[in-house]
């Protein structure tokens, strides 16, 4: 009774490293009608937008709400292909923990889960708060009068639900972020306890420590491979849209363009960041096992060793964009370089964009 008590305590343990939120709740549960309202409210939102595709303000209205009507519509897909992979994604939240055979979890882990998940609770509440502000600014900018603005009540309702159906895939993605990091994470702390230990190093030990950075590679390369097409389409699409916003509020500097640039801003970040972090976790991990071979004089575990550093130099761990290259640090580098390339050619854009 006390064996299977303390097995039931384990996976309680490990059920706080999975993704949380609607999305994730449909998923474990296999319940159709999550899917769905997310997948109609995503579908109904792109319809709006795109029906108003034919009436823009400006060129930028059209260049905005067509991709504002491809990003729900992708979103509505997603959902669509997390259903039909329910099964690879359970099997994926249950990989590391179910081959790794770790008894407890490291406090490290939870109490970096907890302030991970406040901050991007507070965030998507910031995006959520701009995303309204913004819609809100637009209604009395464009339309000046009550009575045009009580018309627009019911498309800034759909857009409102349309963008927190949007959030929750955000977060489900995220979250699956977070659930890569916290298995390595988990390796980290294992080779940190070996670290600290004052008993000889073992070949065992070594090999215990690779195996589990091993399947932590694995996990996230089971992920990448469910994930592939919608990460490169995110960050493409995510990375013209925030520029594209950058550019128009530097060009028409009014409250509903600044609102829109902190959400889209906000949101790329937010994504990246998680995204980039799986990389990094999965290489500062170098300097400890490199600290394991002055804890030992034998050949054999001086060659584990080895190959166990090999393998995290070669630093291509983590999401890929089509599996042409890792998404890392150095990406985040490249990224401003182009947002000042964006921001010096700011002065032609913006007389483009205001013909």
């Amino acid at each position: 009774m006390n064996k299977i008590d303390l097995n039931e305590r384990n996976t309680n343990l490990f059920e706080i490293c999975k993704p949380t939120g609607m999305l994730a709740k449909g998923l474990y549960s296999g319940r159709k009608a999550i899917f769905l309202f997310l997948w109609l409210i995503l579908y109904i939102d792109g319809l709006v937008w795109a029906i108003e595709i034919w009436n823009p303000m400006s060129k930028m209205g059209t260049v905005n709400i067509t991709i504002y009507m491809i990003i729900q519509m992708a979103c509505g897909t997603f959902i669509l292909l997390v259903y039909w992979n329910r099964h690879k994604y359970n099997d994926c939240f249950n990989y590391f923990e179910s081959n790794a055979r770790i008894t407890s979890l490291c406090p490290s882990v939870s109490c970096y889960l907890k302030k991970q998940r406040f901050i991007i609770t507070t965030v998507i509440s910031l995006i959520y708060a701009a995303y309204f502000g913004s819609g809100c600014v637009f209604m009395f900018e464009v339309f000046g009068n009550l009575s045009d603005n009580c018309q627009q009540i019911p498309v800034l309702g759909i857009r409102l639900i349309g963008l927190a159906a949007y959030l929750a895939c955000l977060c489900f993605f995220i979250e699956t972020c977070l659930y890569i990091q916290s298995c390595f994470l988990q390796v980290e702390t294992q080779i940190q306890i070996l670290s600290d230990s004052n008993n000889a190093l073992g070949l065992e030990d070594v090999r215990r420590v690779r195996r589990l950075y091993c399947i932590a590679i694995e996990n996230t390369e089971k992920f990448n491979s469910l994930s592939m097409h919608v990460i490169a389409f995110y960050f493409v699409l995510s990375l013209v849209e925030s520029h594209f916003t950058f550019v128009y509020t530097i060009a028409n500097p009014t409250g509903y363009s600044l609102l829109m640039c902190i959400a889209e801003l906000c949101s790329f970040s937010l994504a990246i960041y998680h995204m980039i972090y799986i990389n990094y976790l999965a290489t500062r991990i170098y300097e400890q096992v490199y600290s394991f071979s002055f804890k030992t004089d034998s050949l054999v575990v001086s060659k584990e060793i080895q190959m166990f550093l090999t393998r995290i130099s070669l630093a291509n761990v983590g999401l890929t964009f089509l599996d042409i290259f890792v998404i890392t640090p150095t990406c985040a580098t490249s990224l401003t370089t182009i947002s000042l390339t964006f921001a010096l050619a700011t002065p032609t854009l913006a007389k483009y964009i205001k013909s």
